[in-house]
């Protein structure tokens, strides 16, 4: 099966609704770094503050179904899935066709940090 020019991940950040998904298209010969810099850059006011970097991102298979999209989706709650290493080459982790109308990738924040005033 020849591969595909480019890939289009359905994307969600962690503790939102599918209603809110979106996604990024990325070349499968892109990093997950890439794809961090790519997700950053499609919802730069979601993630104002946070450097690319910072970003965990987390390979699921969510159902995109009208049941499930108001309820918030936390990656706590979620049994499959796998945290993605900023080197890993996108063609690795997403072999063949992806499934339509699915959730591919949630997108973990930093935890917030507290500066002591003093």
């Amino acid at each position: 099966m020849a591969t595909p020019t480019t890939l289009t991940l359905s994307c969600l950040v962690d503790g939102e609704t599918t209603f809110n998904a979106f996604s990024v298209k990325a070349p499968p010969s892109g990093t997950v770094d890439d794809l961090k810099e790519l997700i950053k850059a499609e919802i730069p006011n979601k993630l104002n503050g946070v450097d690319a970097m910072d970003l965990a991102l987390w390979r699921v298979s969510i159902p995109d179904g009208d049941d499930n999209n108001k309820q918030p989706i936390l990656l706590d709650q979620i049994l499959e899935k796998k945290e993605l290493k900023a080197t890993r080459e996108l063609s690795e982790l997403f072999e063949g066709p992806l499934v339509k109308k699915t959730i591919h990738i949630i997108v973990q924040r930093p935890p917030p940090t507290c500066e002591l005033v003093g």
